[in-house]
């Protein structure tokens, strides 16, 4: 940017994303890649200082009034933005299914966690979402199988040289952007320390089973509150600069006491203020 002369000051203009518009006619596919490139401009969010609070236990309707916040402020994001974010602007494609899925690895003796948003549309998974490593943001939807979507995100932690631990996946999101209920965050948790590669093969696509089985019956009732921890940190740098350790996020070795969490929920988006 430059300064114009005496008294225009400085910045004549910041270019800011334009949250993609589609025709009735743009392919699934297509809109999924102009999601992404918005997501993507927005930039990732390394200042250190949380822009956004994003409580997972608010009901859809208060996290897409956030989403549209989000758009007008076109700020940099991290990972759970990205995944609200990627809700947000898919609402109005009906066909497509949308669900959140996290991880959890661990690097050089620290965990680190990130999220993504899956997608399903015709068959096939993808995902959309944002991360300091391009290999752990965009899918396009390609993958025929949930496991084969899962395994393309473990592969490419390997070449990072982190070891996958821990897969949580959701159900389905409403597309009513005024439903009051709850992102099912956690209906599948997997861990891969207590599973064997087939039975975690398995395990995925009893889940993908999940899903379609609860599309066909239509949305079905409200999803129980799943938010009972800090579940979702910032996905992981390369393996030259990891993050400090988390270690109050990983005292939890099993589903079974997330309930005693429930006073830890301010720090939902604990991820949100690490570097």
């Amino acid at each position: 940017a430059e300064v114009h002369g005496e008294g225009n000051g400085w910045l004549s203009s910041i270019p800011i994303p334009s949250v993609p518009a589609f025709q009735p006619s743009t392919p699934i596919p297509e809109r999924l890649e102009a999601v992404q490139r918005y997501i993507r401009e927005l930039q990732y969010n390394h200042t250190g200082t949380q822009f956004f609070e994003i409580k997972k236990s608010r009901p859809l309707t208060g996290l897409m009034d956030l989403a549209k916040e989000m758009t007008k402020e076109a700020l940099p994001i991290k990972c759970l933005e990205a995944v609200i974010l990627g809700i947000y602007l898919t609402n109005n494609m009906t066909t497509l299914d949308r669900f959140p899925i996290s991880f959890k690895t661990h690097f050089s003796g620290n965990y680190f966690r990130h999220i993504v948003l899956g997608v399903n549309f015709g068959g096939r998974y993808g995902a959309l979402g944002i991360s300091r490593r391009e290999e752990l943001m965009y899918k396009a939807p390609i993958f025929r199988t949930l496991s084969e979507l899962i395994f393309d995100f473990e592969e490419a932690y390997r070449r990072c040289w982190h070891t996958l631990r821990k897969v949580k996946l959701g159900h389905c999101v409403s597309h009513d952007p005024h439903s009051v209920e709850q992102i099912e965050w956690k209906h599948s948790i997997l861990d891969l320390d207590k599973l064997s590669r087939e039975d975690f093969r398995k395990e995925l696509e009893r889940h993908a089973r999940d899903m379609r089985l609860k599309i066909g019956k239509g949305t079905g009732p409200p999803s129980p509150t799943k938010d009972r921890k800090k579940d979702v940190s910032s996905p992981q740098r390369g393996q030259a600069s990891p993050h400090r350790r988390n270690s109050r996020g990983d005292r939890r070795p099993s589903g079974e006491k997330k309930l005693a969490d429930s006073k830890a929920m301010p720090d939902l988006n604990g991820y949100q203020i690490r570097v």
